[in-house]
Protein backbone atom coordinates (compact mmCIF):
# COMPACT_ATOMS: atom_id res chain seq x y z
CA UNK A 1 0.00 0.00 0.00
CA UNK A 2 1.10 3.23 -0.91
CA UNK A 3 1.50 6.21 1.66
CA UNK A 4 -1.41 7.90 -1.09
CA UNK A 5 -3.42 4.75 -0.72
CA UNK A 6 -3.03 4.35 2.94
CA UNK A 7 -4.22 8.47 3.25
CA UNK A 8 -6.88 7.71 1.21
CA UNK A 9 -8.49 4.46 2.82
CA UNK A 10 -7.98 6.18 6.43
CA UNK A 11 -9.66 9.16 5.12
CA UNK A 12 -12.74 7.13 3.58
CA UNK A 13 -12.87 5.27 6.66
CA UNK A 14 -13.22 8.36 8.76
CA UNK A 15 -15.85 9.74 6.74
CA UNK A 16 -18.00 6.37 6.96
CA UNK A 17 -17.64 6.63 11.03
CA UNK A 18 -18.87 10.41 10.53
CA UNK A 19 -21.71 8.59 8.20
CA UNK A 20 -22.58 6.49 10.90
CA UNK A 21 -22.37 9.43 13.85
CA UNK A 22 -25.03 11.83 11.68
CA UNK A 23 -26.61 8.51 11.47
CA UNK A 24 -26.61 8.22 15.53
CA UNK A 25 -27.45 11.76 16.24
CA UNK A 26 -30.09 12.36 18.26
CA UNK A 27 -30.03 15.54 20.39
CA UNK A 28 -33.06 14.39 23.49
CA UNK A 29 -30.88 10.75 23.65
CA UNK A 30 -27.91 10.76 25.58
CA UNK A 31 -27.62 7.10 24.56
CA UNK A 32 -27.75 8.34 21.11
CA UNK A 33 -25.05 11.13 21.94
CA UNK A 34 -22.90 8.64 23.50
CA UNK A 35 -22.85 6.36 20.51
CA UNK A 36 -22.39 9.37 18.01
CA UNK A 37 -19.44 10.44 20.37
CA UNK A 38 -17.89 6.64 19.74
CA UNK A 39 -18.34 7.31 15.82
CA UNK A 40 -16.83 10.32 16.16
CA UNK A 41 -13.68 9.20 18.43
CA UNK A 42 -13.28 6.35 15.44
CA UNK A 43 -13.57 9.16 13.07
CA UNK A 44 -10.64 10.95 14.90
CA UNK A 45 -8.57 7.99 15.22
CA UNK A 46 -8.73 7.52 11.87
CA UNK A 47 -7.70 11.10 11.15
CA UNK A 48 -4.59 10.63 13.52
CA UNK A 49 -3.17 7.95 11.51
CA UNK A 50 -3.67 9.53 7.85
CA UNK A 51 -2.36 12.52 9.57
CA UNK A 52 0.94 10.51 10.49
CA UNK A 53 1.29 9.62 6.32
CA UNK A 54 1.52 13.05 5.14
CA UNK A 55 0.51 13.13 1.32
CA UNK A 56 0.89 15.46 -1.03
CA UNK A 57 -1.79 14.22 -2.98
CA UNK A 58 -4.05 16.66 -4.87
CA UNK A 59 -7.19 17.27 -2.89
CA UNK A 60 -5.49 15.55 0.10
CA UNK A 61 -5.99 18.43 2.32
CA UNK A 62 -8.61 20.06 1.47
CA UNK A 63 -10.49 16.14 2.21
CA UNK A 64 -8.97 15.36 5.38
CA UNK A 65 -9.36 19.77 6.16
CA UNK A 66 -13.28 18.67 5.11
CA UNK A 67 -13.43 15.39 7.50
CA UNK A 68 -11.73 17.62 10.13
CA UNK A 69 -14.91 20.69 10.25
CA UNK A 70 -17.57 17.81 10.07
CA UNK A 71 -15.73 15.77 12.81
CA UNK A 72 -15.83 19.49 15.03
CA UNK A 73 -19.39 20.42 13.97
CA UNK A 74 -20.93 17.60 14.93
CA UNK A 75 -18.29 17.32 17.94
CA UNK A 76 -20.41 20.48 19.90
CA UNK A 77 -23.62 19.33 18.70
CA UNK A 78 -22.97 16.42 21.14
CA UNK A 79 -21.33 18.37 23.69
CA UNK A 80 -24.46 21.14 23.20
CA UNK A 81 -26.88 17.98 24.26
CA UNK A 82 -24.85 16.47 26.61
CA UNK A 83 -24.91 19.91 28.51
CA UNK A 84 -28.05 20.61 27.77
CA UNK A 85 -29.46 17.03 29.34
CA UNK A 86 -26.91 18.03 32.72
CA UNK A 87 -28.68 20.62 33.29
CA UNK A 88 -32.45 19.43 32.65
CA UNK A 89 -31.28 16.89 35.16
CA UNK A 90 -29.71 19.28 37.83
CA UNK A 91 -33.40 21.49 37.78
CA UNK A 92 -35.60 18.43 37.87
CA UNK A 93 -33.39 17.31 41.00
CA UNK A 94 -34.53 13.53 40.60
CA UNK A 95 -32.53 12.79 37.49
CA UNK A 96 -29.19 10.61 37.08
CA UNK A 97 -26.03 12.97 36.03
CA UNK A 98 -24.28 11.80 32.98
CA UNK A 99 -20.24 12.18 32.50
CA UNK A 100 -19.62 12.64 28.80
CA UNK A 101 -19.75 9.40 27.51
CA UNK A 102 -23.94 9.06 28.38
CA UNK A 103 -23.31 7.45 31.34
CA UNK A 104 -25.17 7.79 34.83
CA UNK A 105 -22.25 8.75 37.23
CA UNK A 106 -24.54 10.06 40.78
CA UNK A 107 -28.10 10.63 41.44
CA UNK A 108 -28.90 14.07 42.30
Amino acid sequence: MTPESGFLARIAAAEGHIRNARKSWNPVSLAACADCAEHLQQAIDEMKAASESAVDAPGAQARFDGVRAEVEELSRLVDAAIAFSRGLALQAGDGPLFSPEGRSVTHV
